[in-house]
């Protein structure tokens, strides 16, 4: 009869390592569920914010256009200004000193070349370029700003 209780009590203990087993299988399981739905949350947050990256990069382009045909705009303007105080005969040393700005900075701008009356095209000039100071040719389109 010592068998039969040893092997009463190796089947209740197998039982119970079983119930073990499967009780941390289980929760080995849930854990492994929650790990890949955390996994599934942080890939959506992600690519959310690559998302938002992209949309701010656009948007930021979108400003940075917009700033350079203002700034070209009012640099236009402020060269059309210098052009007419130049048409006033006053030389170039004395706008640049009425305005506080370097003599290379103002530039004579060229009068827009008439349509050919044979062909009935406008002639394309080329960029107005005049001297500074120095002697050297500078572009009438260089920016304003150093």
């Amino acid at each position: 009869m010592a068998q039969v209780r040893t092997s009463g009590k190796q089947a209740a203990a197998r039982k119970a390592a079983r119930e073990r087993a499967v009780e941390r299988a289980a929760d080995f399981r849930r854990r492994q569920e929650q790990l890949e739905e955390l996994a599934a949350e942080y890939f959506v947050a992600a690519d959310a914010v690559d998302g938002i990256n992209e949309d701010a990069e656009a948007r930021i382009q979108k400003i940075r256009d917009e700033q350079a045909a203002a700034i070209a705009a009012a640099e236009a303007e402020a060269q059309t200004i210098i052009g007419r105080m130049l048409d006033t005969k006053v030389t170039r040393d004395e706008v640049a000193e009425r305005l506080g700005i370097p003599v290379r900075e103002v530039k004579r701008t060229k009068a827009k070349a008439e349509p050919d009356a044979e062909s009935g095209d406008a002639e394309t000039a080329p960029a107005p370029t005049d001297a500074d100071e120095s002697g050297e040719q500078v572009d009438a389109h260089e920016s304003y700003a150093a």
